[in-house]
């Protein structure tokens, strides 16, 4: 393999020092393998001055390494042995928690390769400096010029054991040591560099091989805590993405599966990281996708970092009433006018709370009220970042007026937003057979929408889909069902998902419009419920049912199969999804208070402008809980044949 450098395009990242570009540039015709990447902060540690990065070699082994802009000073000598001790044991720890990085000898754990903290000075030769011969031995250990010494014998590699790195390495290792795997360096990775990796919230079987070794008394325990959770690379794409740290206001339209979220959460690590005296927020609206992040989060042992911000739009109302106002909302879900109030009470400065940049996620949903707040809450510097990021398709809400988008309604924000729009077509979540669903989906129901004057497809590019070619597992439409089967039909698609791919119930999910639906006596959830319960098959619900509102269960620690209304899905993915209590959709509210049956596009045509957006909703809905699927999906219609909605679950218009 070839190095690969992180960030690739980095001549024109103005947030990189000049030394670290020349590392890059130094790394890229040096090395021949690996991966080498500057400007991380696994520890939180980095700054103006000391800017720190990483060196994977297979074969050789770790090292991150502090580059300190500069020069020596021979009055801190001891300082910076002290400092690479400290960083290096917190790294070292750090990676113990991984099982695919250790081995272990009877009770105690320790690395697979080996691995060394250094610093670097790249305005100095350790041998050229002033200082005695006992000074210049303490350091050489730690410090090193040599990785800005550029090759000029005939493009060899240049390797870390020519650099004489690893020659007094010491924390223990497995001194048999021949390779870091890939999988074992995208572990290293998600615990050191996690702004370049997506984490799932599914764990790796990792078999911890035994190995007998020397030990010493630096050793650590096993704790029966080390685990591994499926992680994989960001790409080129997207890591251009995460270290385009351009300001202003800017808009972030993405297909499901795009890695919107992904990428946000990595720009928020980065925006956090380097601007440590200013905070930074990641706001969503949805519960589960806020607990997705923040384990995550946790995942990437960025907890020490309390510069960023992680919650609900509704939960950041909460604090700003509780914490700076000294106040208390009614309820955990802010009224519009507890939103009114505090927009007034920033604008009065009766609000000290502030943000270098702020991340809106599955902005769609969000009022264009809640996103004036939002805005209000940015730092009164030269050039603040806000940024949004959503998909147009997945409306899950009605929206305030035909085609419009929140941003464009708020008050007293007025923003400018020509050239600010950037689209994501990639997919990386679904398969193929579903991508090609869903694509079509898309474009049946937009042909629709436009049609009927519900969007205006010349604004917004609303059909931009693009298909993996990831191998399809599963996809199975069935529509027409009696709605007295449907859970029978569901339970039995469960037992087949188990049975036929071999999938848990873990990572299969069940997804509905409605808890209940009272007016038709549609009780979904708990009809669900109690079916497996008496089956005795495991799940956990994720979103509150009336009758159990204590029950649910945060995303994160969901055992069995998960139950969710599409609405609480919103952000999250599983590897199977079952799609089904669709009955519902198949009627709305009419403004007299009354159900209209919807039976055909000419009925939606005679529909008010509300009953039609509610029509959108709905059916923008079923495409949101499709797209949540990446590789097993059934649809199980229980709608009333040769209707709209119908029409679009069985693409019968493409």
């Amino acid at each position: 393999m070839s190095v690969r450098i992180w960030p690739q395009d980095y001549e024109r990242k103005k947030h990189l020092a000049k030394e670290e570009k020349y590392l890059l540039k130094n790394a890229s015709r040096n090395f021949k393998s690996g991966h080498f990447v500057v400007s991380i902060d696994p520890l939180g540690l980095s700054n103006e001055n000391v800017k720190m990065g990483m060196y994977i070699s297979p074969n050789q082994g770790v090292i991150t390494y502090s580059l300190y802009k500069g020069k020596i000073d021979p009055a801190n000598i001891q300082m910076y042995i002290n400092y690479v001790n400290f960083v290096e044991r917190k790294i070292y720890e750090r990676l113990l928690d991984s099982k695919l990085l250790i081995i272990r000898n009877g009770d105690y754990k320790i690395l697979k390769f080996p691995y060394k903290h250094i610093i670097m000075f790249p305005e100095e030769k350790i041998g050229e400096l002033k200082l005695t011969a006992e000074q210049k031995q303490q350091l050489i250990p730690y410090a090193t010029y040599k990785f800005f010494i550029p090759l000029t014998s005939n493009g060899a590699e240049k390797r870390l054991s020519d650099l004489r790195i690893f020659s007094n390495v010491r924390q223990n290792y497995n001194k048999e040591f021949k390779e870091i795997t890939e999988l074992e360096m995208r572990a290293v990775f998600e615990r050191l560099a996690p702004e370049y990796t997506v984490v799932m919230n599914e764990t790796e079987d990792v078999q911890v091989l035994e190995h007998k070794t020397a030990l010493s008394d630096k050793d650590f325990k096993i704790t029966g805590k080390e685990l591994e959770y499926k992680t994989f690379f960001l790409d080129e794409y997207q890591v251009a993405i995460v270290n385009d740290m351009g300001r202003g206001h800017r808009v972030l339209l993405a297909n499901p599966g795009a890695g919107k979220s992904v990428l946000l959460l990595s720009k928020a690590y980065k925006y956090a990281s380097l601007y440590k005296q200013s905070n930074v927020l990641l706001t969503c609206y949805n519960y589960n996708l806020a607990d997705a992040y923040n384990f995550k989060r946790d995942c990437a042992n960025f907890g020490e970092n309390n510069n960023l911000y992680i919650m609900t739009f509704h939960k950041l109302v909460k604090k700003i009433y509780e914490e700076c106002l000294h106040m208390h909302c009614e309820s955990n879900i802010a009224t519009d006018e507890e939103v009114r109030k505090c927009v007034e009470f920033i604008k009065q400065g009766k609000i000290s709370l502030r943000f270098k940049a702020i991340f809106i996620d599955e902005v769609q949903i969000f009022e264009p009220l809640y996103l004036e707040l939002c805005y209000l809450l940015l730092e009164e510097d030269e050039d603040p970042v806000f940024l949004m990021a959503g998909d147009l398709n997945q409306a899950v809400r009605t929206l305030s007026k035909k085609g419009d988008v929140p941003w464009k309604k708020m008050e007293s924000v007025q923003l400018d937003f020509t050239g600010r729009v950037r689209y994501i077509e990639r997919n990386y979540r679904n398969s193929k057979e579903i991508g090609e669903y869903l694509a079509r989906m898309l474009e049946l129901m937009n042909n629709r929408f436009s049609m009927l004057g519900l969007i205006n497809s010349m604004e917004y590019e609303y059909n931009t889909f693009k298909i993996t070619e990831k191998p399809s597992v599963a996809l199975k439409v069935e529509t027409g069902i009696d709605r007295q089967h449907t859970i029978k039909r569901v339970v039995a698609s469960i037992k087949e998902i188990v049975a036929k791919y071999k999938i848990p119930y873990s990572d299969i999910a069940v997804l509905f419009p409605y808890k209940k639906h009272t007016i038709i006596k549609y009780y979904f959830m708990q009809w669900i419920q109690d079916e497996l319960d008496l089956l005795g098959i495991p799940f956990s619900s994720i979103t509150a049912s009336d009758e159990k509102p204590f029950e649910r269960k945060n995303y994160s620690k969901t055992t069995g199969v998960v139950l969710s209304t599409i609405d609480s899905s919103l952000g999250l993915d599983f590897k199977a999804v079952i799609i089904a209590g669709l009955y519902p959709y198949g009627y709305v509210y009419g403004e007299n208070g009354k159900l209209k049956e919807i039976k055909s596009w000419n009925t939606i045509k005679n529909m008010t402008e509300k009953e039609q957006e509610t029509v959108q909703k709905q059916m923008r809905a079923v495409y949101t809980a499709c797209s949540r699927s990446r590789d097993v999906l059934y649809v199980l219609s229980d709608i009333k044949p040769n209707t709209p909605m119908e029409e679009i679950i069985k693409k019968r218009g493409v």
